[in-house]
């Protein structure tokens, strides 16, 4: 799995991950997420849902997009359904794509504490790119 940093921004909280290929980006870019979002997580999954994002054809092609598209339905995931992703199978991953299987926990207020609401993530500064080392994301959460 990837890693990742977190660097000040006012306001709100910024993230770099960094991982092998873009898939593990994504999965590191969600752990990094959530981990701003709880203070502790579920221990086992619950439910295994498809998550899919494909952005509209003025975007295709911008693993930018995808990247926010993705992170942001996990987030909405969070919020309507209260679920926390846990394990990833990626079905589909292609410039234009994401699709992956994931494994989710459910999110229980009785016994799971939160740090911080995300509400979204933002564009601001937003850099997705490969290099000579994998993949890497610098991202604002707003909160």
């Amino acid at each position: 799995m990837g890693t990742y940093t977190v660097f000040d921004h006012t306001a709100d909280v910024g993230l770099e991950v960094r991982g092998t290929s873009f898939e593990d980006l994504l999965s590191t870019a969600a752990r990094a997420t959530f981990d701003q979002v709880l203070e502790d997580r579920p221990k086992e999954v619950d439910a295994t849902q498809e998550v899919r994002v494909r952005p509209g054809s003025a975007f295709a092609g911008d693993r930018s997009e995808l990247f926010v598209e993705w992170l942001q339905e996990l987030l909405f995931r969070f919020e309507t359904q209260r679920l926390v992703p846990m394990e990833y199978e990626f079905l589909e991953v292609g410039p234009r794509e994401v699709s992956a299987d994931v494994g989710f926990g459910r999110f229980d207020p009785d016994r799971h504490r939160t740090r911080l609401e995300v509400k979204a993530v933002t564009y601001h500064n937003l850099e997705v790119r490969q290099d000579a080392d994998g993949w890497y994301a610098r991202f604002i959460l707003d909160i």
